[in-house]
């Protein structure tokens, strides 16, 4: 039996892609990553990256001029960085290698840096990321995205006794993508060898 990759970032984009209020954009951009093409660096992407090195940099011992950057990266002073993480899955009689990427973790929390133009509290509620991250980090109880939007720095905190499970999210990517007729697709592009 096949296995499929999947990560919070395909299901993050299948679920903006499918709702309501998202961009026609929205679309295409769920098709490139579905398809696993290489999506342009826009200039957002850009200055998100160089946050978080700049925060990274600060964790490891190092100065910077960026004082938003130097708040995060001293409160993960100490944390593991980049922390690839699998777990394989069977959700609907499908199995999966569930994929990711903690940019810290600390004393059993997760963190996620965010690079944001804009912030709402809650923003992060009906993410992927917490669950899957938390199915992927049995021993973690909170996960904080950490957020900059420019101008101030922000947390929101999850905790694993509030989050649903990852599983449903994927029940109903799955189903989507057979009731569209992608499915193929993805098992094409996903499957691991």
């Amino acid at each position: 039996m096949s296995l499929l990759r999947i990560t919070h970032s395909l299901l993050a984009s299948y679920m903006y892609a499918t709702d309501s209020e998202s961009p026609d954009s929205a679309w295409d951009r769920f098709l490139w990553v579905l398809n696993r093409e290489k999506e342009p660096d826009t200039p957002a992407m850009k200055e998100g990256r160089r946050f978080e090195e700049e925060v990274t940099r600060v964790a490891a011992g190092y100065t910077s001029e960026d004082a938003f950057a130097t708040e995060f990266g001293r409160l993960l002073d100490g944390g593991q960085p980049q922390v690839r993480l699998e777990k394989r899955l069977n959700v609907s009689g499908l199995n999966f290698n569930l994929v990711g990427v903690a940019d810290f973790i600390k004393a059993g929390v997760i963190y996620d840096i965010k690079r944001v133009q804009r912030y709402e509290y809650g923003k992060y509620q009906r993410s992927t990321q917490h669950p899957a991250y938390f199915r992927l980090i049995p021993e973690a109880n909170t996960f904080v995205y950490l957020i900059h939007d420019g101008k101030y720095n922000y947390q929101e905190h999850y905790l694993r006794a509030d989050t649903s499970p990852i599983e449903p999210y994927i029940m109903l990517f799955t189903e989507f993508l057979k009731t569209n007729k992608l499915f193929d697709i993805y098992q094409e592009k996903w499957e691991e060898k």
